[in-house]
């Protein structure tokens, strides 16, 4: 629960940010369009946000902590590396699939920030802090009798097969997630299983 009006109007002009960039692309996400979006003063967006790229920053969090406590409530300690694996793939999967639109923003977003000076760091962190809550969520999920696995490697092969997924639905107009992604998982799980990841 937002404990103040400030904290509203912050939650607010995110919102807006997310559903111009969403339905209208970045170029169209003026900090005008978006306060008056959000239904609050210029002065407002200025005093929360320093900037634009802070606002969008906002939102590429506000996206990602979403789908992170999705993954993480399906992980159970000590279940072992591959399980744990194919459910944080098929969690992904189908937590993209519910959340197209906010896919499709989260990509045109990274690529917007690639093109600038200032602001390519912005998918550079949202990666990293994917990859780092897989890591943490594979630690936890590794079994004392374990071979030592290559979790860099597997949260990696994670992020990119269904990323990989979420474009090609995209792309090919198709609402095929989770199960076309459901093979690759299956094989992922199968290599973890037969010592392609160890150490």
């Amino acid at each position: 629960m937002l404990k103040n009006s400030g904290e509203r109007h912050r939650a607010k002009l995110i919102d807006a940010a997310a559903k111009i960039i969403r339905e209208e692309g970045v170029a169209v996400a003026t900090t005008r369009r978006i306060s008056v979006e959000a239904g609050v003063s210029l002065g407002s967006l200025h005093y929360h946000f320093d900037t634009k790229q802070q606002l969008f920053e906002a939102v590429s969090e506000t996206f990602g902590a979403t789908g992170k406590e999705w993954v993480a409530r399906h992980i159970q300690p000590k279940m072992g590396v591959a399980t744990a694996a194919g459910v944080i793939g098929r969690a992904f999967a189908t937590w993209a699939a519910r959340t197209p639109e906010d896919q499709l923003t989260e990509f045109e977003l990274g690529i917007w920030a690639l093109r600038t000076d200032i602001q390519f760091k912005l998918p550079q962190d949202a990666y990293q802090d994917w990859l780092c809550t897989y890591m943490e969520l594979l630690s936890a999920a590794t079994q004392d009798d374990e071979p030592p696995r290559d979790l860099d490697a597997i949260a990696r092969s994670l992020v990119a097969l269904v990323d990989g997924f979420i474009i090609q639905d995209h792309f090919l107009r198709e609402t095929a997630l989770p199960t076309s992604a459901d093979r690759l998982i299956d094989a992922l799980v199968r290599a973890i299983e037969g010592g392609f990841y160890d150490l």
